[in-house]
Formats: C-alpha cells, structure tokens, sequence
C-alpha cells in the first residue's frame, strides 16, 4: 500500500466535479506559455464552440485557488488565498458553493473550507472527521463526502447539508498498492469513488444513495482512478502515473467496455468534465502547468494555456 500523493488529487470535478478554493479578487493573469487557438475549433467536421460562461477553479497546493474565466481568452478572476493552505481535492455544487480539502502537513487533523461564489473568506469551516482528507463532493441536495486515508484504511465521511460532524463513515474498499484519486456522482445520484492501483490499472467503485455498501464496476482498460461524468452518464477515467500511459478512458451509461480513448500530451494532473462533455485538462511536463480544453466528443485539444499554478483538484461552476 503506497499512501496518498498529495501532490496529485483528481475529482475532478466531477460531477466532479474533480473536481477549489479562496481570497481576495483581481491579481495579474499570468502570461499564457501558448496562445488560446480561439473560441471556435474544428474537429470532425463540426464547428465547436468553447463555452465562456462558467467558471474554472484550479487548486495550487502551495496555497491558492485561481479562478479562471473560461473562453477565447482565459484570464485569472480571483485568487483565493483565506483559508486554503494546501488545497487538495476540490468541488463546486449547484448552488456555486466551492468546498476545498486541505491536505495534510505537519498534522494529520486538516480542514475544510466552504466559499460562496466570489468570495474570499469561507463562511464556514468543517473540522471534525476531516484527518488525511483529500477529496471531497457535494451531491444535488448539498450533502458533503470527503474521502481520504488513514492506518492503510480508506473511509468516507457524510455531511448532511449544513452539519459540522459526519454522520457516517464508511470503509472504502480497495486492493493493495492503490491510493484515492477522485470523486464523482453518476446519472443516478449514486457516488462513484476511483483509485489507482500501481502502476497503470484503476478501479472505480459505486457507492447507490442511502447504501452502506460499494460495488465494483469491474471497468475494462481504466488507466487510473481520477474520474468525471458527463450529464449523458459517460464516465471518464483518467490515469495519473507518471510511469503509466497518459489518456482518459470514456465508458456509456452502464457499460464495463470503454467506447473512446483519448491521448493526454505530458503528465496528467487532474481534469473535469462539464454536463455537456466539454472536457478540462491540466498537465504538467518540461516545467510547465497548462489547461487543454476538448469539446465534447473530440480527442485533441482546441484550445492549450499556461496556468499559474496546480497540482491540486480543478472544478467548474457556472
């Protein structure tokens, strides 16, 4: 059993998520290592356009959370800095809450801060049950699920909606060699949890509403555990090993055989998917931090820029 890298989280988003965080507006955007390709890309034959109406979070472990426009030109919004000293896994609900899991440092005990769309400052923090935390959730009636590790044991911790204290835990399961690398919810409602086991095969579990039990997927050909889902119910997993190969993997609704692969350039760090399958990528390689966005249903990006800052989770909000 390796333990958790913080240095590589990956909700996502997802539903995920993927899958945030906290303080102060404006700052300089940083200087894009390669220009945006433009708000309209061609692939397959179709004009695609990329969205510019939500907003993408990208978490920066060494404490901050920049909050990105999206579009033709993408430029930092805020930088959020109050509350988040290493920010990990992130979330952003239906409601534009961000949730952001501090990863732990020289104490296991960590926290989670709560942000209302723009601001800097959480409006509240949960501590209790957050200890080796790095992934966290909000379903549609905003329960909150935080996932992490401790004494070789994987757990979750609920929230119902508005509570401090857990009201449940429950024991992941997990093989050996595998570590926690992301959160999601299916079309159902249902929690998924994906891990990656060394060296390059991952595992997805399946966690329905109001269960205690999880179900393996049993996915053919996953590459790692970082996962989102699409309003489609598409699943995608991506690795997340540097020794591994680098893609993403897409599953339909209910299927254990994937229906696309897509090549990921450099070291995947994190990605997220939007309802509509528009995908975000962030990679790392050759000393740069970028964002690679794909339009629904293609498999190279039309749009690359250079980021100030990850290795944390990345989220979307509208």
């Amino acid at each position: 059993m390796y333990r958790i890298n913080p240095g590589v989280t990956r909700v996502l988003g997802s539903a995920i998520m993927l899958v945030i965080f906290a303080a102060g507006c404006g700052g300089a955007g940083p200087a894009f290592t390669t220009p945006p390709i433009g708000a309209v890309g061609k692939m397959g034959g179709a004009n695609l356009s990329i969205r510019s109406t939500q907003k993408l979070y990208v978490a920066d472990n060494a404490g901050n959370v920049f909050v990105y426009s999206t579009g033709s030109n993408p430029t930092i919004m805020q930088t959020i800095t109050n509350g988040v000293s290493k920010p990990g896994g992130i979330w952003v609900d239906n409601g534009n809450i961000l949730y952001a899991v501090n990863l732990p440092g020289g104490s296991p005990q960590t926290s989670l801060p709560e942000y209302k769309q723009g601001a800097s400052n959480p409006f509240r923090t949960i501590v209790n049950g957050i200890v080796n935390c790095e992934y966290v959730a909000a379903d549609k009636q905003r329960n909150v699920y935080v996932a992490g590790m401790a004494n070789d044991s994987f757990f979750l911790e609920i929230y119902p909606k508005g509570k401090l204290n857990p009201a449940q835990t429950l024991t992941i399961p997990h093989p050996a060699a595998s570590r926690l690398s992301g959160l999601a919810f299916d079309s159902t409602g249902a929690l998924l949890v994906g891990e990656s086991v060394y060296i390059q095969k991952g595992v997805v579990y399946r966690l329905a509403p109001n269960s205690h039990n999880f179900t393996d997927l049993n996915l053919q050909d996953a590459t790692g555990g970082t996962i989102s889902v699409d309003r489609a119910g598409n699943l995608y997993v991506g690795s997340g090993s540097a020794a591994g190969v680098q893609k993403i993997t897409v599953y339909p609704p209910n299927s254990t055989k994937p229906f696309r692969k897509i090549p990921v350039q450099n070291i995947l760090a994190a990605f997220t998917v939007d309802p509509n399958g528009e995908m975000y990528v962030e990679t790392s390689g050759n000393g740069l931090d970028e964002m690679s966005v794909y339009a629904p249903g293609g498999n190279k990006p039309i749009q690359t820029f250079g980021i100030a800052g990850g290795g944390g989770g990345i989220a979307l909000s509208r």
